[in-house]
């Protein structure tokens, strides 16, 4: 179970690491259009995390 608890973790900071560095490649007016859009991601991924987090949490004191 510990390997999977550390797969999640990883591909978790893969995804925001790959979505973080695609942000700084788009097209001009897009970026100009949609500003909020990286602000609603970093929400999304904190929620995430916080969902992740709580659920480990979880686990561990039901496992233990």
């Amino acid at each position: 179970m510990t390997i999977s608890v550390i797969l999640v973790v990883a591909i978790s900071l893969v995804a925001l690491v790959g979505t973080l560095s695609l942000t700084g490649k788009s097209d001009s007016n897009y970026s100009a259009a949609t500003r909020g859009n990286l602000l609603n991601l970093s929400y999304i991924y904190i929620g995430l995390a916080l969902v992740l987090t709580v659920g480990i949490i979880y686990f561990v004191i039901k496992s233990a």
